[in-house]
């Protein structure tokens, strides 16, 4: 998928994050949103990797990070 990252991109990210915990209650949400960010827009979301916007490891940067992947 390489189209423009608007809103409704960012509520299919968090759609594709829900599944993903729903199928593995292992995994944190900041993770599942950027698994799924990566899966639909992979070169914007490798900008953001290790970044101050990262929200692999760090939950309380999933805003961030989704403000950020719009402004990609």
């Amino acid at each position: 998928m390489n189209e423009k990252i608007d809103k409704l991109a960012v509520i299919e990210i968090k759609k594709e994050a829900a599944k993903m915990i729903k199928a593995n209650t292992e995994i944190r949400y900041g993770q599942a949103i950027f698994n799924a960010a990566y899966a639909m827009f992979p070169c914007a979301t490798n900008q953001l990797r290790n970044t101050q916007y990262d929200c692999y490891y760090h939950d309380d940067r999933i805003n961030d990070f989704l403000t950020k992947l719009i402004n990609c």
